[in-house]
């Protein structure tokens, strides 16, 4: 009789782990058919972009604020660049705040100022807001109309800065561009990152097209000074431009895309990738849980389900403990589903994968890492679970600059 009731409880909990998953599951469904819609239609809007006349455009003062620490390997890669940009040195000024380097960043920047009038250098001393801290100092020391927001490994295109400027000129405040990777060589990671990037850049397309708010991301943004005046300057994050975001849309202000493009460096190992990523969500999450959202407001809405992501890749991480459980212990049509689920998920990324980058790269040396996209797709859901977890107990997640390499696969944009 002992054994009977053990069996019983024991199938009972089987049978409950099982909908549990299959409940997450349907979750995770709706969740992906939401943004799977997104996608496809920017990827049917990226299929459509035409090249359009920048000729003719009267440029307005523009400002770069570019915040350094410890970036002697970047710096000057970007600094050199924006010495090569098409628009009128006259109305450009590059600000470098420098922020408790103990590399040669500072005198990197430092003779770039001296060479160039437009390139200014400033140093902080005791800054206490991180990174949010230098970008305001910028801004404060700027006097451009228009502002962009770069990081030290970024290599914007040279037509970039006419290309916000149209957007500007049509009544665009905010605008975000796109990114690629300039390091996609140095390893397997960053060019599976580079699926990550497409996504990225046709979510931003579909949101333009549905006029949802565009993501922002300090790396590639452009605002202008008014906005700023309206909404306030960076606040102290682990996601400052994500918080930035929030106050624009809840302000009923509609960040757009543009077609600008920036090359950044991919973290190239695992444990700096995962370290970023945990930084980032944790971000997210503190962000989520420190404003109100108005789900009665579409633009409230998408942004709430934009910043959940890490939450439903923590429950997707949490699936595939379950599922090997259940199905370890279960021998009814519940373990099977799950079998098939799981198989059919590994598979499809693989074969996904591999077909993207070749369609990206139309190379077969390339394609062939496209089954690593199972090891970068699992780092990525344990990065979510990881700074979950640290957000329910409470943990302290540092903010950290991620080390670059300064690796570069060509000196062409």
């Amino acid at each position: 009789m002992d054994k009977l009731i053990k069996y019983h409880y024991f199938s009972k909990i089987v049978e409950y782990l099982s909908i549990f998953y299959m409940a997450m599951e349907t979750l995770l469904t709706v969740f992906g058919i939401y943004w799977g819609i997104i996608i496809g239609i920017g990827f049917l809007q990226n299929m459509r972009v035409k090249e359009v006349n920048l000729n003719d455009i009267h440029p307005v003062p523009f400002s770069v604020i570019i915040p350094v620490r410890n970036e002697e390997k970047t710096i000057g890669r970007l600094l050199e660049r924006l010495t090569k940009m098409d628009y009128p040195k006259d109305s450009l000024e590059i600000i470098v705040v420098e922020d408790g380097s103990t590399d040669s960043s500072a005198d990197i920047a430092r003779w770039y100022s001296k060479e160039f009038s437009y390139i200014k250098f400033f140093h902080l001393e005791n800054n206490q807001e991180g990174k949010a801290g230098a970008l305001n100092y910028g801004v404060n020391a700027s006097n451009g109309e228009l502002i962009a927001f770069f990081d030290a490994d970024a290599l914007p295109e040279v037509d970039y800065f006419k290309k916000a400027l149209k957007g500007y000129l049509e009544g665009k405040e905010v605008q975000n561009g796109f990114y690629r990777f300039i390091n996609t060589k140095e390893s397997w990671l960053p060019t599976i990152s580079l699926l990550e990037a497409e996504i990225a850049k046709y979510i931003a397309q579909g949101c333009e097209r549905l006029s949802f708010p565009v993501p922002v991301f300090g790396y590639n943004l452009v605002i202008s000074r008014k906005m700023l005046d309206k909404v306030g300057l960076f606040k102290k994050s682990l996601a400052e431009d994500t918080d930035l975001w929030v106050r624009l849309v809840k302000s009923r202000v509609r960040p757009h895309y543009f077609n600008g493009k920036v090359l950044i460096e991919s973290p190239s190992s695992l444990r700096a990738f995962v370290n970023q990523r945990v930084r980032w969500y944790r971000g997210f999450f503190d962000t989520l849980t420190l404003y109100k959202f108005n789900f009665k407001k579409k633009d409230e809405l998408h942004v709430w389900l934009y910043l959940t992501m890490p939450l439903f890749s923590a429950i997707s991480f949490l699936m595939y403990i379950i599922a090997p459980t259940a199905i370890m212990l279960s021998h009814h049509i519940y373990g099977l589903l799950m079998i098939g689920g799981v198989a059919s998920n590994i598979l499809g990324m693989s074969l996904g994968a591999a077909v993207y980058l070749y369609y990206i790269y139309r190379d077969k040396s390339v394609s062939f890492k496209g089954p690593l996209s199972v090891i970068y797709t699992f780092a990525l859901l344990f990065s979510s679970f990881l700074a979950l977890t640290s957000k329910v107990l409470g943990a302290n997640v540092n903010w950290s600059v991620t080390r670059k390499s300064g690796y570069t696969d060509s000196k062409k944009l």
